[in-house]
């Protein structure tokens, strides 16, 4: 079955058996997307008829759509709500707590009123609770609508735990053209990371054998190059700019469920944008980007490390066996520099991960080497240059340097090195570390960056 140019709405229901071994299902009862979509939320709810409803939404998504999606749901549906007061959202313990307490029951649906974070808490909720959940959006701001993992925080440690399939999503892009121009950013910037998280996938099938789908690939790809596309439309608002984008990054979240793991979606441009996240976290720093900025940042950051690839002289860095001995020690101390209070949390979590014995390192370097030519095919092939995403993102009216961030070049150094630390799935910042080159492509990568003449 070909659905590499199907849109969202059309893989809804869809199951078929793919080429790759495995039978993809999308457990969604309806997507819609387009002009009045809120007005057709009693028919697209129908089955909740007379059943109560917890409608969860914050200060800000309360005014934009959730007093809306109440007048319309009032007369037909029992309703129960829950307003989250604060300015900024984050997907923690205490979120996730309130709406389990809201949810009595007799409760047969949560219906979110947002976008990542709110999405994020009820879609746990909902599969931690056995009901279903449906959202209502309010931003193109990120692709983990369709999405079937959650990313929460924990003592200070943003992790991706299971969830489920949401019941139906409901974007109206009346609503969702009108998000701050920093969410639809956020958007764009999800949506480049793809490129890296589609690179990280192939060079980790090539290494470790994992499991890789071309189908989901292509569907991952078709959804980037449609957005990159409509890319330089978005700061006019336009309706079928955002209706595009929009369904380009539900269409990426529906891969996420196809493959079983966030990796079609997910890669080192995640890595360290997630250790950026974590850092203003534990900062307390009020920090007014959300997670698709980091990762637009990210992206570019990224593809500058794929470039190095092609530089590097693979049989010196063999015979030099510098990758051999981990100084664990150094390695401890970076991420308490960067992660501060919740740095154990980072610690505890890739500690065993690391391989220390000597033989088995210059094993996965020399089979890395073994297969340069291969990595370097997916690095040319795969990964536009950086200048081009800076471009898309710079043309676009998007964020795209780390200093935009709040992050100078020393802090740069020491988180870019912290990103392999950030998540254990393979990646470019896992190769590079493998070959013993972290710290030498940290430095490289920081001196282009912010190098006096940047603009």
């Amino acid at each position: 079955m070909n659905v590499t140019n199907l849109k969202a709405e059309e893989l809804v229901g869809m199951n078929f058996d793919c080429e790759c071994g495995k039978t993809h299902n999308v457990e969604i009862n309806s997507i819609k997307i387009g002009s009045n979509i809120i007005e057709q939320l009693p028919e697209l709810l129908n089955e909740f008829k007379n059943k109560k409803i917890l409608i969860v939404e914050d200060v800000h998504t309360y005014v934009v759509a959730g007093k809306k999606v109440e007048g319309i749901l009032s007369n037909e549906f029992s309703l129960k709500k829950y307003v989250f007061p604060q300015e900024h959202l984050l997907p923690d313990v205490y979120a996730l707590g309130r709406v389990l307490m809201e949810t009595e029951e007799d409760t047969a649906l949560i219906l979110a009123i947002g976008s990542g974070v709110i999405n994020d808490i009820c879609r746990y909720v909902a599969y931690k609770v056995h009901i279903p959940y449906a959202i209502v959006c309010t931003a193109p701001s990120m692709d983990g609508y369709a999405s079937v993992v959650s990313p929460l925080i924990t003592d200070g440690f943003k992790e991706s735990h299971k969830a489920i399939y949401p019941y139906g999503i409901y974007a109206d892009i009346e609503i969702m053209k009108n998000a701050p121009m920093y969410l639809l950013c956020s958007g764009l910037g999800d949506v480049l990371g793809k490129y890296i998280a589609l690179a990280d996938w192939s060079i980790s099938n090539l290494l470790t054998g994992e499991y890789y789908c071309n189908t989901i690939t292509e569907m991952v790809q078709a959804a980037v190059d449609r957005c990159v596309a409509a890319a330089p439309r978005i700061p006019e608002r336009n309706s079928e700019v955002v209706k595009n984008i929009t369904d380009a990054l539900v269409l990426s979240g529906i891969t996420i469920g196809m493959a079983g793991a966030s990796r079609p979606a997910s890669g080192s441009e995640h890595h360290i944008a997630h250790g950026w996240e974590i850092m203003f976290h534990t900062m307390n720093s009020g920090e007014k980007w959300v997670h698709g900025n980091f990762v637009g940042v990210g992206t570019v950051v990224m593809a500058m490390v794929f470039e190095t690839l092609k530089d590097i002289d693979i049989e010196s860095v063999i015979s030099e066996r510098k990758f051999r001995y981990y100084d664990m020690n150094k390695w401890a101390k970076n991420i308490e520099s960067v992660f501060g209070r919740v740095a154990n949390n980072v610690i505890n979590y890739k500690m065993d991960a690391i391989e220390l014995n000597p033989d088995k390192r210059q094993q996965n370097a020399e089979k890395i080497a073994r297969i340069w030519n291969d990595i370097l095919n997916i690095a040319n092939t795969t990964v536009p240059s950086s200048e081009h995403i800076k471009k898309i993102l710079k043309d676009s009216g998007c964020v795209y340097h780390p200093a935009e961030l709040g992050i100078n070049k020393n802090l740069f150094i020491k988180t870019f090195i912290a990103a392999k630390d950030i998540r254990t799935r393979y990646g470019v910042v896992h190769l590079i570390d493998d070959l013993g080159l972290t710290e030498k492509t940290a430095n490289l990568i920081a001196d282009k960056l912010y190098k006096v003449t940047d603009e």
